[in-house]
């Protein structure tokens, strides 16, 4: 019996091997950088992504060059030139955001496509890698062998972590080989990488704790913890953005020293920037936005404090499932219930960011009324 579940347990390994090297070859042409121009989404689904009609004010051009392509060079606002050459290794001072002092009189327009094939393609990989494979594995080995349980959830969480695999390496790949294209803003430092990758990278390296030792020391409750233990760090995260504390090193396309941001906005910007294959332009639209807008940075503040709230709950409910139920129970549970929740507080997202940028419309047309009924007085 254990020359068998040896056998089964390289055999599974080889498997996502082989898996491995052909969706790396794949996913190798789809990161590679755009060439065409994006497809946008009609108005009517326009609250999944934020968008309004009026033009920013332009008061300098800036031609961008795309590597592996070209596209068509376009004027937008960047403020005036800073002047942050420095120990930090600051070169691109141009493409820096634009300060507090600096924001236009009217919004940016921030278009956001993607799609929907790539994203429904990496849901269910995220789906089968992280659910359905180790729930196959597991509840036959549990109830139709003699092995060991040291063993089962050995066998099973082979697949477990597998995604990381892939989309880290490939966003790590496009910030370092394409930084002049996705990279932060007024650092061209390849290895200053965005915030979305260092958060990323801290919460999987945490991640694997649990997977590495549960088997071995026979603690297998903490085996389930695993998944708190990737969305825990950054919860934590979001929380200390709150604070607006300042960092002495770059945070995506904020300088040493910016107060920071709620983390919702850096996670929107890089997403968009590298995960979309939007670009620095999106980088200095958000930015300009952020600035321009008070409902919108209100928008970014509600958002994170709901991660927040909703991080903290799913944690708590993990931690008393792992714990107070049998492990053939709370194997299914815990790694179906990230699903449910991401789900969940999608949905609840959602419903805010639709309010926010309604209010966002209502504050800049009662803006632009007082301005109105000013000029003629």
């Amino acid at each position: 019996m254990r020359a068998s579940c040896r056998s089964l347990y390289l055999w599974s390994r080889s498997l996502w091997g082989s898996m491995l090297i052909s969706f790396s070859r794949i996913m190798m042409q789809w990161s590679a950088p755009p060439v065409t121009k994006p497809i946008y989404f009609p108005l009517n689904i326009r609250s999944l992504y934020i968008i309004l009609p009026n033009p920013m004010s332009t008061t300098g051009s800036i031609n961008t060059t795309i590597e592996g392509g070209s596209r068509q060079h376009e004027e937008e606002k960047v403020g005036p030139p800073h002047q942050i050459d420095g120990p930090t290794g600051t070169h691109n001072v141009a493409d820096l955001p634009p300060a507090a002092g600096d924001a236009p009189d009217l919004l940016s327009p921030l278009h956001f496509s993607y799609h929907k094939q790539y994203i429904a393609f990496y849901v269910i990989f995220l789906f089968a890698c992280n659910f359905l494979v180790p729930i196959l594995l597991f509840y036959p080995l549990f109830f139709l062998t003699e092995l060991s349980r040291r063993h089962i959830i050995g066998i099973s969480s082979a697949a477990l972590g597998l995604s990381s695999c892939f989309d880290a390496p490939f966003r790590l790949w496009r910030l370092t080989k394409h930084r002049m294209t996705y990279g932060p803003l007024g650092n061209d430092t390849w290895w200053h990488l965005d915030f979305v990758m260092w958060a990323y990278s801290f919460a999987c390296i945490i991640f694997s704790i649990p997977l590495a030792i549960a088997a071995p020391i026979q603690y297998y409750n903490f085996f389930l913890m695993s998944t708190v233990m990737l969305i825990c760090p950054n919860g934590l995260i979001f929380f200390v953005s709150l604070f607006s504390p300042k960092f002495h090193v770059w945070c995506s396309s904020d300088p040493p020293g910016t107060p920071m941001k709620p983390a919702v906005f850096y996670c929107i910007e890089d997403v968009a920037a590298v995960d979309f294959m939007h670009g620095r332009e999106y980088r200095k639209k958000i930015h300009a936005r952020y600035h321009a807008s008070p409902p919108f940075r209100q928008l970014m503040l509600h958002l994170t404090v709901y991660w927040t709230v909703c991080s903290l709950l799913y944690c708590g409910v993990t931690a008393l499932v792992s714990w107070l139920t049998p492990l053939e129970f709370a194997f299914a549970w815990v790694l179906g219930q990230m699903f449910v929740w991401g789900a969940v507080c999608s949905l609840g997202c959602r419903f805010i960011v639709r309010h926010g940028l309604r209010r966002e419309r209502e504050w800049w047309a009662r803006k632009g009324q007082n301005q109105e009924i000013s000029v003629e007085k």
